[in-house]
């Protein structure tokens, strides 16, 4: 956990959340049944299975009072309506809702049923969760902050869309090499038993959204993500009038390293906007300062929105300036072609190509008896050091009865 905890060092000092778990204790379960190595946590919450399709989250609930100390006096049906009427869940609609007082029927039922003082918290993370790094570094430290005080987590999972799931994660392992592949453990209501889920799947496993509660707030999901790129400036003079294209420069990110995507589908339904935030072109004036362009935003709409191994956009016009010296006209432009391509590995990259072109043509006073002038393009580029992906904002499923 050192890894994930330095990378998140200056977000956490000033957590009051984080300071409350690392410097306040709380009561613990009568007999601690916490399983620790070096970088592993496991609860044995005890296997409960559901008793009906709308009783997910009230099974899920008795494992976790059990774990606490309950001594079962109540049936899954009776903790179905308790809950129900506890988070003011409508009539017409079946299953339990995760909200704020879902958590507060779960710290004053424990509190009541076994003298023990609680402080689960409801935290609530958008479709497009588990799709960076940081969404899994702080993921994997609200559990493990849970965890080893001996918290289970009570999650409502969404594999699809309208469909909720109640489970309880009660494990955790970190891998210290790659952070994609630290691993959850979670007890299923669903059959009683328990399985395994990596970082890298969960956006895939559970791509309508969560609803997570465990001790404290977690801290907040970034709305983008941010992916650090070695930036560069590249300067072309003296491109030809002939309106053909002059390679500038090119940018690759590998997209399944830094976001965990690897089937390009997901791509368009986890962004929306993307693109180089710091990024400046120039297109160099005869008799003026030059044309400047800041910032480059694409939609993702200009990408493919199935799974490719290889594909080529458009070369397309991002910025262009004209201007008139004498009977002639230049305009200079600047394009960028997009670029996917998948490596050996399976790993996705995406490429942006920037080309530069002019073009030069005579007005219709020209005479061939004018002396031409010898017009050429001149286009600067100041690439930005941060490649942004915009996170879409998706509804997030919030009943559970499945």
């Amino acid at each position: 956990m050192k890894k994930i905890l330095l990378a998140l060092t200056s977000l956490l000092l000033n957590n009051s959340v984080f300071a409350s778990v690392v410097s306040s204790p709380i009561n613990q379960p009568i007999i601690s049944t916490l399983e620790t190595q070096e970088e592993s946590l496991f609860l044995d919450v005890p296997s409960i299975t559901q008793i009906g399709s709308d009783y997910c989250a009230p099974a899920s609930l008795v494992s976790i009072f059990s774990y606490w100390g309950w001594e079962k006096d109540k049936t899954q049906s009776q903790i179905y309506q308790e809950v129900r009427a506890a988070t003011e869940s409508p009539v017409e609609i079946p299953g339990v809702p995760f909200n704020n007082l879902l958590a507060i029927y779960m710290n004053d039922f424990i509190q009541k049923t076994t003298g023990k003082e609680t402080r689960y918290y409801y935290n609530a993370v958008d479709a497009t969760f588990g799709i960076s790094l940081e969404d899994i570094a702080i993921f994997s430290t609200y559990v493990w902050s849970s965890l080893s005080l001996n918290v289970p987590l009570l999650m409502g999972i969404h594999p699809i869309q309208e469909l909720g799931h109640a489970v309880v994660l009660c494990g955790y392992e970190e891998n210290l090499d790659n952070h994609w592949y630290d691993q959850y453990t979670f007890m299923d209501p669903f059959d009683g038993k328990f399985f395994d889920i990596i970082a890298r799947d969960i956006h895939r496993d559970f791509k309508y959204g969560m609803g997570i509660l465990g001790y404290g707030d977690m801290l907040t999901i970034s709305d983008q993500v941010e992916i650090n790129i070695d930036s560069f400036t590249k300067e072309i003079r003296d491109i030809p009038g002939n309106n053909q294209p002059v390679f500038v420069a090119k940018i690759g990110i590998n997209l399944t390293k830094y976001t965990g995507i690897s089937d390009f589908s997901y791509f368009y339904t986890a962004f929306s906007i993307f693109g180089l935030p710091n990024f400046k072109s120039e297109i160099k004036k005869v008799n003026d300062d030059p044309d400047i362009k800041e910032g480059l935003a694409l939609s993702s709409n200009v990408l493919p929105k199935k799974n490719v191994d290889e594909w080529i956009g458009k070369n397309t016009v991002i910025h262009s300036f004209s201007e008139v010296i004498g009977c002639e006209t230049i305009k200079t432009w600047l394009r960028l072609k997009i670029a996917l391509q998948r490596e050996q590995n399976n790993d996705l990259v995406i490429w942006l190509v920037f080309y530069g072109g002019a073009k030069v043509t005579k007005d219709k006073n020209f005479k061939d008896s004018d002396l031409p002038y010898e017009l050429t393009g001149r286009i600067k580029i100041n690439s930005s050091s941060t490649f942004v992906l915009k996170r879409k904002q998706l509804y997030n499923y919030q009943f559970l009865s499945k």
